[in-house]
């Protein structure tokens, strides 16, 4: 356990919630530390990459992370971000059976439902009696949503770490494997083994995934389809599409936000 307690709000037995709104830019980092609360991580905007339990997760607006009680954890801001966390006391969090994933750090889907929850309680006018009950269903939903995969894994050698920064906080997805190799002082050869040894998977994947976990940021702020593909080093609308298929389950239209008077299944 770390000795960095983070100073989140605290709140009395008899509420057992609370929830805070902090906006960060991009390359901003929080350390490592821990809440005698249990947290949901939630941006309504922007990227984050959280490292917890060993894991590295990416958290889009369309998702959020929950991490239970006394569980160490620090995040990195991949763009401008505007978070917004609720904390769940230890007993407030037993009194919901149906919360069965409570003990595990998963990331959940963000329904229009949950999103709406989440605002409701940072809205001042609504009870507190009321955003109580708010709070508690909120909780109860979890239950409803799977487990999602979400993983990232950044590699901790710093010569490796150095390496992917331009292509994560500067998106230049075309830079050739020979530059990176060089940024890191290997040979093209060495810099691949050492990448797989140290993250767990070749670079390749690693790059495909880290493209589209962060294309859904870009499509949450309705940047379009075929610009997000090039933006993000694709040869074409239709490669993006169907690497994003293979990693989400989805097709890119599913998570952006709709215009006015359209309905989406992961938006509100």
């Amino acid at each position: 356990m770390p000795s960095n307690i983070d100073k989140a709000p605290r709140h009395s037995e008899a509420v057992g919630w609370s929830c805070t709104a902090i906006d960060y830019q991009q390359g901003e980092e929080d350390p490592k530390h821990y809440h005698l609360e249990g947290q949901l991580l939630y941006a309504t905007r922007g990227v984050m990459l959280v490292k917890t339990s060993g894991k590295s997760w990416v958290i889009p607006p369309q998702r959020a992370l929950w991490i239970p009680p006394l569980h160490q954890h620090s995040y990195q801001i991949l763009s401008q971000t505007h978070l917004r966390s609720v904390y769940f006391s230890r007993q407030f969090i037993e009194q919901c059976d149906a919360f069965v994933h409570r003990e595990s750090v998963h990331v959940i889907t963000m329904t229009p439902l949950l999103k709406i929850l989440i605002a409701s309680l940072f809205d001042q006018h609504y009870s507190k009696q009321n955003q109580q009950k708010m709070a508690a269903l909120l909780l109860n939903l979890f239950h409803e949503a799977q487990p999602l995969a979400a993983e990232l894994p950044m590699p901790e050698m710093k010569r490796l770490s150095l390496a992917v920064r331009p292509l994560i906080f500067g998106q230049r997805w075309n830079l050739p494997m020979s530059d990176l190799a060089d940024i890191a002082s290997l040979s093209e050869r060495s810099f691949t083994r050492l990448f797989k040894a140290d993250t767990g998977i070749s670079f390749r994947v690693w790059k495909q995934r880290a493209r589209i976990y962060l294309a859904l940021d870009l499509l949450a702020k309705e940047v379009s389809i075929k610009q997000v593909a090039y933006q993000l080093g694709f040869s074409s609308p239709a490669s993006f599409t169907a690497a994003f298929r293979s990693i989400t389950g989805g097709v890119p239209r599913d998570f952006k936000y709709p215009k006015e008077g359209e309905g989406s299944r992961f938006n509100v």
